[in-house]
């Protein structure tokens, strides 16, 4: 066991079969947030066994061999936690909410649903038939729909543009010898990380974790993601009365500064309540209900062990007032862009994400969250303390700067779902899908 990194009160270790253990000691916490991450989700598929990721995560909860679907559930609520577990794009999580007192029995439970599933037969037949039907509900959720449909037109071509879930042809195609596959890739090649946070002994943990995690038996390197990005307004008819709209871009190999720099951006542009997008869209023209950007970093890194972010601005409005909002988005842009941070617009950002820092540190959930993420990414935690520094230290001529380089020199992307029979009329050429 060769132990690591410490900065506050986190401590990361890696066991000698590869299991990488963070925590985040919380003393005064009277519960502890358990995360079991598994850094592989459907940007590592291909359109063959585009889901296997998402079903996998359902298969491991109908049992294994110690355990029935039953028993799983019931050994967390009745003392009184709760579980669940999730697929994205580049990354598996299970996870549970527990009092302190049963740690041991979380990370049991944890351990027991990816080092022992059953994946029966039986159980994958009757599995196959829900994830199915989680596809069909996406069709009558239009946020879910054009968001996968962006991530279809900007990321053509590679396995980001896949929906999480899966299609239904290739759900229907999935084998269990597949899923069984996956089991094996798991136990002998992937690197598993098990993040907690709240009162936890790091040492204790450690003892627990070398008893049972004895059926991983090797780790290779963490998957990278195919990465290729187009251009373009991409059109989805359905029968919807809105017009659902995600506008972004994607880069590669950003530097912490520049990372920063894109989200005082975001912060200012997108958003709450008080960002130019809402102020001037939905407040001044009244043309949306809501309207707001995002910027995320993924967890696994590019073919060129790069890493990579995603910015976007998502809004739905009636269709005649489709144009419109563009037009008003892309002038604010310009605005930015020209003029840059008007007065104070630069403090109130920082000290509005530094706040969301601290107010973040109350969740256990969010602190276990974002130790994983840390590790994941960057091999390490992260000192808050610093980060808050560095973000107070982040000058307005080197964000203004760094945005307009940005904006010029991505792929920007939108991707619009529209009523059947709406018409569209957009200065760039638009494709139906």
């Amino acid at each position: 066991m060769n132990s690591g990194k410490f900065t506050e009160n986190k401590q990361l270790s890696v066991l000698q079969n590869g299991i990488s253990i963070v925590t985040d000691y919380v003393p005064h916490a009277s519960s502890v947030s358990v995360g079991l991450w598994l850094p592989v989700g459907s940007a590592s598929e291909n359109s063959s066994n585009s889901g296997l990721s998402h079903f996998y995560e359902h298969l491991v909860f109908k049992g294994t061999k110690n355990r029935s679907a039953f028993q799983i559930a019931k050994e967390i609520e009745d003392l009184g936690g709760n579980m669940n577990a999730y697929t994205s794009r580049d990354a598996t999580c299970f996870y549970i909410h527990i009092a302190k007192e049963h740690l041991k029995t979380a990370v049991c439970v944890l351990a027991d649903l990816t080092m022992e599933p059953k994946l029966a037969s039986s159980d994958f037949a009757k599995e196959k038939s829900v994830v199915l039907e989680e596809i069909n509900a996406v069709e009558d959720n239009p946020e879910e729909l054009a968001y996968d449909f962006f991530h279809k037109a900007h990321f053509k071509n590679c396995a980001l543009a896949l929906p999480i879930a899966g299609s239904l042809n290739s759900v229907q195609n999935l084998k269990i010898l597949e899923i069984r596959q996956r089991q094996k890739f798991i136990l002998e090649d992937l690197p598993i990380l098990l993040s907690v946070a709240g009162a936890v002994e790091h040492s204790e943990l450690l003892k627990i974790c070398k008893k049972i995690f004895l059926k991983k038996i090797g780790t290779g390197n963490q998957p990278h993601m195919v990465y290729r990005a187009s251009s373009g307004t991409a059109i989805l008819r359905k029968p919807v009365q809105q017009a659902t709209v995600l506008w972004g871009t994607s880069c590669e190999g950003l530097a912490a500064k520049e990372i920063r720099a894109m989200q005082i951006f975001n912060h200012v542009f997108g958003y709450g309540f008080t960002s130019r997008l809402f102020q001037n869209i939905r407040e001044k023209y009244g043309l949306v209900y809501s309207i707001s950007s995002s910027f995320e970093n993924f967890i696994q890194k590019t073919a060129a062990q790069k890493n990579l972010s995603l910015f976007q601005i998502s809004f739905a409005t009636e269709p005649q007032n489709l144009e419109r909002v563009t037009d008003l988005i892309r002038k604010e842009m310009k605005i930015f862009l020209k003029d840059g941070f008007l007065k104070n617009e630069l403090e109130r950002a920082k000290r509005g994400i530094i706040g969301s820092y601290k107010l973040s540190r109350d969740s256990l959930n969010n602190r276990q969250n974002r130790i994983a993420r840390q590790v994941l990414r960057h091999g390490h935690t992260i000192n808050s303390s610093e980060t808050e520094a560095k973000m107070n230290r982040m000058e307005a001529d080197c964000i203004e700067s760094f945005v307009k380089n940005f904006a010029k020199n991505s792929k920007w992307t939108l991707a619009a779902l529209v009523p059947k029979k709406c018409k569209i009329n957009y200065g760039i050429t638009s494709q139906t899908s």
